[in-house]
């Protein structure tokens, strides 16, 4: 038995038998249908059905009950030998107390093309559907989508929603821009809009807390108008975490190539004076007259320059040995004695200047840390405090710490002559940068701060203007000992 077998569909019926946990069966065939189910008893009912009409959307038995459930018609296409036509099916169901339900079908041709074309366009609709489904089901860390002309959802399907534990059915008729975060979600709007005016587009969005590329395709429908948008996602959260890494990795390379350079100035030029200066004075003095009045001047020039180049290496020493190392003893610190031990290590400084120190701990009391990192910040940011305190006003400090995610927080600012971020904020924290001549330094404090956040994956943000003081906001991990 062939769909192509003609066949006179004028008051042909059939009627079957359904019953729960069993297959459909015959139980009426009409004179007109007999030559087509003869072999009913050998081949399931379903299957001699969608062998005559082969275009019917799959599968057909379940689709033709549910419609004579309803009270409605079917319009499925036929081939015939000669031409496609459309058959009608319509029918009636009978319900018995002992189970089964019985189905009569009766079949009858309809030469309206445009119900022909609207059942062919059933069909290819359906068709198209199972053919989304089969590649969202394939279709790795993303989703399919079909949406209408107001962006609404009339199909999704896709592995993501298993990732998400999302049931893509609850998002049928929603909008999808409800979706999406307002700050994308006009761009979004704007992309789709483009697809139903014919274009195809490409995009990134965000949905759910994820990042996605959106692929968009126009549909059209019979008319060749363009009514529905096929939205493809694919899930690129990762290649987009795996980017931010890089520009991080890049822009740490950058300012590390910076460090070097600043090096390679220090090996050239301090290094280089004193040594210089070193060769220039052994040649002044007088080795055949030890007696030489010049001599003691010459020894004490001597004595000089072999104390600016140990100052010098010194320094460099420092900050080799903080790039080499790994993470020092950590414990557990309470920052209630830690400053407490620093007020007590700069005494006489603090006393001296009359500063006024304010502390507040209660949102973050402790954290494990290396000890003598922490130690080095606050005395840093304490002696600068001093050292570039107002003339007119009495120095103050404000201390906090918190919680924020992952890090824990140090918040420090004082109402000092503070800094003119816009012409030296590219150059705090660099080595030898010093930016007030009226009191002494070398310019390394806040460069090695800095380097010690960064050791242990931290990060440190400033905040001043000119007159106003200086504020610092240490970010740093809570660190396993």
């Amino acid at each position: 038995m062939e769909g192509s077998v003609s066949v006179d569909f004028i008051s042909a019926l059939l009627t079957i038998k359904k019953e729960a946990g069993k297959s459909a069966q015959c139980v009426y065939i009409s004179e007109k249908l007999k030559g087509i189910f003869q072999d009913e008893t050998s081949s399931p009912l379903e299957e001699c059905l969608e062998k005559l009409f082969p275009l019917a959307p799959k599968p057909l038995m379940d689709t033709l009950v549910e419609a004579i459930e309803k009270g409605e018609k079917r319009v499925i296409p036929y081939q015939s030998k000669e031409k496609l036509l459309s058959v009608q099916v319509e029918g009636s169901v009978i319900r018995t107390d002992a189970g089964p339900s019985y189905y009569n079908l009766l079949f009858s041709l309809v030469e309206s093309r445009p119900v022909l074309h609207h059942a062919l366009h059933q069909q290819a609709l359906f068709e198209s559907r199972q053919l989304y489904r089969r590649i969202a089901e394939n279709f790795p860390r993303g989703t399919i989508d079909v949406l209408d002309s107001k962006f609404d959802y009339i199909y999704t399907e896709g592995t993501e929603y298993l990732e998400l534990l999302i049931e893509p059915s609850s998002l049928i008729g929603s909008s999808h821009l409800d979706l999406i975060p307002a700050e994308s979600r006009e761009i979004a709007r704007e992309n789709l809009e483009r697809v139903l005016k014919g274009e195809m587009v490409t995009y990134e969005t965000v949905l759910w807390n994820n990042h996605y590329l959106s692929n968009a395709v126009p549909l059209r429908n019979e008319q060749e108008e363009i009514d529905h948008i096929l939205l493809v996602h694919q899930n690129i959260s990762n290649a987009k975490k795996l980017e931010a890494e890089r520009e991080i990795l890049i822009k740490d390379l950058e300012s590390h190539n910076e460090e070097l350079l600043r090096f390679a100035y220090i090996v050239s030029h301090n290094l280089r004076a004193p040594i210089v200066n070193i060769s220039l004075l052994l040649d002044l003095y007088n080795e055949k007259d030890p007696s030489d009045p010049e001599n003691p001047e010459v020894i004490e020039n001597l004595k000089v320059s072999t104390s600016l180049l140990n100052a010098t290496l010194q320094d460099l020493i420092e900050v080799v040995s903080i790039k080499k190392q790994k993470i020092p003893k950590v414990e557990p610190i309470n920052f209630h004695l830690l400053l407490n031990n620093i007020e007590k290590s700069l005494f006489n400084q603090l006393k001296e200047s009359g500063i006024k120190i304010h502390k507040d701990f209660s949102r973050l009391g402790e954290m494990n840390y290396v000890y003598a990192h922490l130690e080095n910040f606050f005395m840093n940011f304490l002696t600068n405090s001093v050292k570039y305190k107002h003339p007119t006003r009495i120095p103050e400090v404000w201390i906090s710490t918190y919680k924020e995610g992952d890090y824990c927080v140090i918040h420090y600012k004082d109402n000092g002559i503070g800094l003119d971020l816009d012409r030296y904020g590219d150059r705090l924290f660099g080595l030898y940068q010093r930016f007030h001549n009226h009191v002494e330094g070398k310019g390394m404090g806040l460069y090695l701060v800095r380097e010690q956040i960064r050791a242990n994956d931290g990060k440190i943000e400033i905040a001043s203007k000119v007159g106003e003081g200086l504020a610092f906001t240490i970010y740093l991990r809570n660190l396993i000992g």
